[in-house]
């Protein structure tokens, strides 16, 4: 998962200065779960670059993975940004991240909007990924 989320956010670091840090357990996936996780990052990402720490100069999202023997655990958390308002109702975006978590991955998302900025807590069944 470390190497796809590396892909993922290449378009938000610029080379010298890493705006999306990735630390954590390399947790291996199969086919069936590399699109609704890439889906997931994707528009964590967009929403984070169109109204939260990456449409800031400076700002930073840092992306912590943990593996434990039945589940993965994957903290966002974006600071930096503008503060981060709850929205007053779910967009296409975020509910396709609860679909694709919820639905297709048999996880939780946990999110809060805080005034440092949005943090997320993902929570997905080690058996869900496949490999």
């Amino acid at each position: 998962m470390v190497g796809l989320l590396h892909v993922l956010m290449a378009p938000y670091n610029d080379g010298e200065t890493a705006s999306v840090v990735i630390t954590g357990d390399e947790v291996p996936f199969d086919t069936h779960a590399a699109t609704p996780l890439a889906l997931v990052f994707h528009e964590l990402a967009t929403n984070a670059a169109k109204y939260g720490a990456l449409s800031e100069p400076g700002g930073t999202v840092d992306i912590k993975i943990s593996l434990d023997d039945d589940k993965v655990t994957v903290n966002w958390i974006e600071t930096g940004g503008p503060p981060a308002p709850a929205p007053e109702e779910k967009g296409f975006g975020t509910r396709l991240i609860v679909m694709s978590i919820r639905n297709q991955l048999g996880g939780t998302l946990e999110q809060s909007w805080l005034h440092s900025g949005m943090q997320a807590v993902i929570t997905i069944p080690r058996n869900s990924l496949g490999s």
